[in-house]
């Protein structure tokens, strides 16, 4: 195997091989794992669920659970590189056995550019999963990428028009797409993501799914963006099973978003509207953000969202908090004219919490939803990316304060979150223990 390309500002290429289930429990026998089957793999069918997933995407269930761990371990490695051996071996315990796994990061500080991307195959070259990953808490670079919300045209077709998007996400998902697709076509074909593995394996590769969470989420939803309209890459796009994205911002304006809404693929499937499936964990912050101030986003795609069981005096204090954000925010939106606007919005907002308090406590759980009246909000105002979601981090590591319902929390972004909440019920975790 060639050493991996590494030389500082340029593209790094990294490549490992999963476990076999063997070797995934060096010290164990059969029976000792128990009287039925070894702990690992968590999913003895995982590939046969990828392959087979013609239909509507799984919304709940081995497939989102298996996207949303391999998204939350995008993020292993040491000075801010990606780590294929760690993702390898997490794929192989959920049921990937000796997959392929290789990463490609670019990194240009002065362009805000931190980009990695995984691609995870399996040994029979059936299901490949792409999975980019998010924004790195220690990385000044990708936290820069998030606030680089200049608009930048997206150089794809959609219905007959250009519009444009988040420039550093954009840019992000672009610094890496060439070789991602160089390597998806040979996959397509039969061949091996690692780059020193010859030959044809079966038929080529059935299905694709893209996943990745926050920064990686925005990415893996433009990659579709690209996949469905870019008729160069028909072959890899067709092949394509569903896009899972967690705790993904927001993209663009209400015109791509409806763009995307009813735009088709080659199979003439309006797979932007019904294959891409964004999880939003309770108040997680982020796919809330960009902020209103900074131009309107909208959401494409379905929708799904964690609600931890709340009391009715949990949602009289949530409403009230919302209502002290709208003060702290007042100031600014009377300089820029915004008043009315927001004082429309926010009635509507409010008359909806209070219907939803008179009906009771609500259960807690994934709902998915249907009325776009309903979709979770963009952020309205600064305020509440600067001071309530940071206030609610701190609060939920003090007893007292845990139960607060602040609006927005950057506690409720981990990747852990939804790895756990969507873990199905007595399903072992990644380490094989029992939740």
């Amino acid at each position: 195997m060639q050493p991996p390309l590494d030389v500082g500002d340029a593209m790094r290429d990294d490549f490992a091989k999963g476990p076999s289930f063997a070797e995934l429990r060096p010290f164990k026998t059969p029976t000792e794992d128990g009287p039925d089957r070894p702990v690992f793999p968590v999913y003895r069918d995982l590939v046969d669920r990828l392959a087979a997933g013609k239909g509507q995407p799984e919304t709940s269930g081995p497939v989102p659970h298996a996207m949303a761990t391999c998204a939350a371990y995008a993020y292993a490695g040491f000075n801010m590189a990606g780590d294929p051996r760690t993702v390898a071996t997490i794929m192989a315990r959920l049921g990937l056995e000796e997959n392929r796994c290789r990463v490609f990061e670019q990194r240009v500080d002065a362009m805000y550019i931190a980009s990695a991307a995984y691609l995870v195959q399996d040994k029979d070259r059936r299901v490949v999963i792409l999975c980019y990953r998010g924004t790195q808490p220690e990385d000044i670079i990708s936290i820069l990428t998030d606030a680089d919300v200049h608009p930048e045209t997206l150089s794809v077709d959609l219905a007959g028009e250009r519009h444009e998007v988040h420039a550093g996400f954009y840019r992000n998902m672009r610094a890496t797409r060439h070789l991602i697709m160089q390597a998806l076509d040979r996959a397509a074909r039969g061949e091996s993501v690692d780059p020193d593995e010859r030959g044809v394996r079966g038929d080529g590769m059935e299905a694709l799914y893209i996943t990745g969470h926050s920064l990686g989420g925005a990415m893996a939803a433009l990659m579709a963006v690209v996949l469905a309209h870019e008729e160069r890459y028909a072959t890899v796009a067709e092949r394509l099973r569903a896009v899972y994205t967690f705790g993904q911002p927001l993209l663009g304006g209400q015109d791509f978003a409806d763009a995307c809404a009813r735009a088709t693929d080659g199979r003439g499937e309006h797979v932007l509207r019904d294959r891409l499936l964004r999880y939003i964990f309770d108040r997680d912050v982020v796919p809330a953000l960009p902020p209103r101030p900074v131009g309107p986003y909208a959401p494409f795609g379905r929708e799904f969202h964690y609600r931890r069981p709340r009391g009715v005096a949990e949602g009289v204090l949530a409403l009230a908090a919302e209502t002290a954000i709208d003060a702290v925010s007042l100031p600014g939106d009377l300089l820029r004219g915004r008043l009315r606007e927001m004082a429309g919005r926010r009635a509507r907002e409010a008359g909806r919490s209070l219907a939803s308090l008179a009906r009771g406590p609500r259960p807690g759980g994934w709902a998915e939803v249907h009325d776009p009246g309903l979709h979770y909000p963009q952020m309205d105002s600064l305020a509440g990316l600067a001071v309530v979601a940071p206030l609610a981090f701190f609060a939920a590591r003090l007893a007292l304060t845990r139960t607060i319902p602040f609006t927005y929390s950057f506690e409720d972004h981990g990747p852990g979150h939804y790895v756990n909440a969507l873990a199905p019920p007595g399903v072992l975790s990644e380490f094989g223990d029992l939740r």
